[in-house]
């Protein structure tokens, strides 16, 4: 297959490819996600899991996923806290906990204000 010859230009030599599968659709969790399809994922015999993406109608190389993208993939997710597409870092949770975090350091100076010795010695100069 010709796919299997893209992908493996673009790999380690040496590779046994162990399931190829046509990808028709893809969820937003997937990891192939907003890429064209259809495409194939050829699945390689490797410890850390490695599969090639090639997409099916032009034969162009797409991407390869590995354990540590997969990890990568999870924590840009926590980081973005956007649990749906992991692309949109601009939702209302993560706007909700920033504005409680601005909330916090704020009432932070607000105590600090008027606990502060210091500074009721320097308003009373």
């Amino acid at each position: 297959m010709e796919a299997v010859g893209v992908a493996k230009r673009h790999l380690i030599p040496g590779l046994e490819v162990e399931k190829i599968e046509l990808l028709e659709s893809v969820d937003s969790h997937h990891e192939y996600r907003g890429r064209p399809l259809p495409a194939y994922a050829i699945h390689f015999k490797h410890p850390d899991l490695l599969v090639a993406y090639v997409d099916a109608q032009s034969g162009i190389f797409q991407r390869v996923r590995h354990q540590r993208w997969r990890w990568f993939d999870f924590l840009w997710m926590s980081h973005t806290m956007d649990y749906n597409g992991r692309d949109n870092f601009n939702n209302l949770l993560l706007r909700i906990f920033s504005l409680f975090g601005v909330l916090t350091v704020m009432s932070g100076f607000l105590l600090w204000g008027t606990s502060s010795p210091s500074l009721r010695k320097w308003i009373k100069k």
